[in-house]
């Protein structure tokens, strides 16, 4: 684990943990959602730096735009992100208390 991975990983085990007490498969989550969450600030400093298409020049001369891998790459972990995500939260969110202000909104 990068030094990265570790301090999102730990931060979200600290958000997490004050919900509920964290079972090994939630730590799991967590663990992946770090490494996601990781690979994505990579990924999109990458794609700030150099954009996300690149020029291609064809047999017959003409230029047409490319997308770039590491694009393709940032959209699928925010897509494990999201799916990640919305596990947590609904997991998490099980342990509001029933008369909480908020939660009477979401039902």
């Amino acid at each position: 684990m990068t030094t990265k991975q570790q301090e999102i990983y730990d931060q979200r085990l600290m958000q997490y943990g004050t919900h509920k007490t964290l079972t090994p498969g939630v730590q799991s989550l967590l663990y992946t959602l770090a490494c996601v969450e990781a690979e994505e600030m990579t990924l999109q400093e990458y794609c700030d730096t150099n954009g996300t298409c690149y020029q291609v020049i064809g047999r017959s001369g003409d230029t047409y735009s490319k997308q770039r891998p590491e694009w393709q790459q940032l959209k699928e972990a925010r897509m494990r992100k999201q799916a990640i995500i919305a596990k947590l939260e609904s997991w998490a969110g099980d342990a509001q208390p029933e008369d909480d202000d908020v939660s009477n909104y979401f039902k």
